[in-house]
């Protein structure tokens, strides 16, 4: 899970202590500037996200980075209907998907970002 963190220019993605070490990569920071989109929705059930540096135990954990035909993907998800998705341009990863805290509403952080994209 990710601790999701609007900030004046970025949004960033704390993920817990053990996250990072199942996703090998530590937290995010997503410049508003460079995400074209993003929502609240469930990730489509499937057990191959593609060529993986991080952790992949379908129905357990997904966390990591990730290269398929999208490009490179970031997921840190247990739960898929909890989670965003960011799309981005201009950075290293075309999508990160995470889920966020269980204290966090993501329809509310959704729309919270989106204001912020599109300003």
């Amino acid at each position: 899970m990710a601790r999701i963190v609007l900030e004046a220019d970025r949004v960033s993605v704390h993920l817990s202590p053990l996250d990072e070490v199942l996703a090998l990569h530590g937290s995010l920071h997503l410049p508003y500037r460079h995400l074209t989109s993003v929502v609240h929705d469930p990730v489509p059930p499937g057990w191959f996200h593609g060529f993986r540096i991080g952790t992949n135990i379908p129905g357990v954990k997904i966390a990591g980075t990730f290269f398929n035909g999208d490009g490179v993907v970031f997921y840190d998800f247990h739960d898929p209907a909890r989670c965003l998705t960011f799309e981005l341009a201009h950075r290293v990863y075309k999508r990160v998907v995470v889920q966020v805290d269980k204290d966090q509403d993501p329809d509310m952080l959704a729309r919270q970002i989106a204001a912020r994209i599109h300003k």
